[in-house]
């Protein structure tokens, strides 16, 4: 199997260079695609920057690479967007944007009507991050510069106060840049400027001080930690129980684990929290620590707020991928590596290497991945440093776990087995495929997945020319061995999504200047791209 047809390739640049819409200095930091469709249906994506807030699709063939649907400007000139967050109305199911950055405010637009939906006000500072919960498509959880994360219930009988959960106090010093919920929606993790990474225990919400003036909140985490990195985190993800992260300056994504972590049993107490009164690097009302398991080798990706993302789907291999500084894009087979494992010696003894981690003194290793090894070896509960990659299939959500359906990278031989060795947390695990666009020079801030894994698109920040350029990258899929055919409007107007309750959008009004403008903004070029292997 050609690994070419696991990993996405790179389709086209499509310019979103409207002189009249996008200013010389408009950078656009986040992307994510609309969530609650099916795989292979309708592939809607909005991406943010500065004042823009723009809807687009992916298109198939023809000369342009996305067709814009719908383009939003914050009227606020000083805004400067940064992240941004798919949910619903509840009732209509509409799809709603919800938008967020150095302003307090978070603004929410209609996507179907192309309305302002509602203003969330109560944060102190910027709010650098978004995420909508597992469990309720009408509540979002935001994270700010005030070291608060809120969450939101945007149901009709919270209107006048929204904020149904509070998680600040003791649990970060500085400002927020990310966070992530389980897949559960029990948890939340949080990272920001302070080093730290934190996981809140989230009662069931909505509950009695859900619409009143005094929502719950929560000041201490459960689990809280400074050892995992040495700088601001600014990105954070959930992989079933395990956990990857990055910080800026390093040039790595971490997975490790959280000691004693299990899902699947009932929360703690929220008297369990552990409090500050004693200072400890790391501080857990699990037991135990934490287990650093794999880095993977991100080069040139130390600016802040450049984030990775991961594809996880039932049947389908899991892909970490994440840009950099450097008109690149890495991509590694988490499936391949816990193939890997096979062959290797299951007993051998974990040791801090002798070589230096780049840019981390020795002593500062040793110090704090001490209690790795001890912990491992000691707690009944915890799985050895020599425990799987991936969850276990007895895991409750082993259905995120895709099955083994063939090595894209080959049989693991010697050599294969040394460039990528799984039994050393602290070796550097080297790119299973690098994507290079050749002739551009921008820097990656964010990485977004279709629903079915078709389409892959890349938010770049360009230095070096005017306006910002949209990757996106079509996926060969050898697996289910399908091309999807995406819908295009006869008559080239993109005014109908095929959301759900949006499938009969009004169509642009010829007369509303506006939306003119937003017509005449798809003029997008395209140039075809190539890619190359990592050897």
């Amino acid at each position: 199997m050609s690994s070419d047809l696991e990993f996405p390739s790179v389709k086209a640049i499509a310019r979103i260079n409207s002189l009249e819409r996008v200013s010389e200095d408009t950078r656009f930091f986040d992307c994510k695609f609309y969530p609650f469709t099916e795989p292979g249906v309708d592939p809607v994506f909005a991406v943010v920057g500065k004042c823009e807030t723009i809807i687009c699709r992916p298109i198939e063939r023809g000369s342009n690479a996305i067709e814009v649907l719908r383009w939003f400007r914050d009227e606020d000139g000083d805004q400067n967007l940064n992240s941004c967050i798919w949910a619903q109305e509840p009732g209509s199911g509409d799809p709603l944007i919800c938008v967020s950055g150095v302003k307090p405010a978070i603004k929410i637009w209609n996507v179907k009507t192309g309305e302002l939906f509602r203003t969330l006000v109560g944060h102190g500072r910027e709010v650098n991050d978004l995420t909508v919960s597992p469990l309720s498509p009408w509540i979002i959880a935001s994270a700010s510069g005030d070291q608060s994360v809120r969450l939101w219930s945007l149901e009709p009988k919270y209107e006048e106060q929204p904020c149904i959960l509070v998680c600040a106090g003791e649990g970060h010093k500085e400002g927020l840049l990310t966070l992530a919920f389980h897949p559960t929606g029990k948890y939340l993790l949080t990272g920001g400027l302070d080093c730290i990474v934190n996981l809140w225990s989230i009662p069931g919400l909505p509950d009695a001080a859900s619409g009143t003036d005094k929502p719950t909140t929560i000041h201490y985490p459960h689990f809280s930690t400074s050892a995992i990195h040495t700088d601001f985190v600014d990105c954070v993800i959930w992989y079933n129980d395990l956990i990857l992260s990055k910080c800026a300056n390093e040039s790595r994504v971490v997975l490790w684990r959280i000691e004693n972590f299990d899902s699947s049993a009932s929360p703690p107490s929220p008297s369990s929290a552990p409090t500050t009164h004693e200072f400890r690097p790391t501080r857990s009302a699990f037991g135990g620590t934490y287990q650093r398991l794999l880095q993977f080798d991100a080069e040139d990706t130390t600016p802040f707020y450049m984030r990775f993302s991961l594809y996880v789907r039932h049947n389908r291999r899991p892909i970490l991928a994440v840009g950099n500084v450097k008109s690149k894009v890495f991509f590694w087979d988490l499936q391949a590596l816990e193939e890997q494992r096979d062959g290797r010696d299951a007993n051998k003894e974990f040791k801090v290497p002798h070589t230096l981690q780049k840019g981390v003194a020795r002593k500062i290793v040793k110090q704090r991945e001490s209690s790795v090894v001890s912990t491992a070896t000691t707690s009944t509960n915890t799985t050895s440093s020599n425990s799987n990659i991936l969850p276990s299939s007895s895991h409750q959500f082993d259905s995120f776990v895709a099955p083994a359906t063939g090595n894209p990278l080959g049989s693991p031989g010697p050599k294969s087995r040394k460039k990528y060795r799984v039994d050393d947390p602290f070796k550097l695990i080297v790119p299973h495929k690098i994507r290079v666009v050749p002739k551009v020079t921008f820097a990656a801030r964010q990485v977004a997945w279709s629903v079915g894994g078709e389409w892959m698109v890349v938010t770049e920040e360009s230095t070096l020319r005017l306006g910002t350029d949209v990757t996106a990258a079509k996926i060969q899929d050898a697996q289910a061995q399908r091309r999807f055919e995406w819908r295009a409007n006869p008559h080239n107007i993109p005014n109908t999504m095929s959301l759900p309750s949006a499938a009969n959008s009004n169509r642009a009004n010829p007369n509303d200047v506006r939306q003119r403008t937003i017509l005449n903004a798809q003029g997008s070029q395209t140039k075809p791209l190539g890619g190359t292997d990592c050897h």
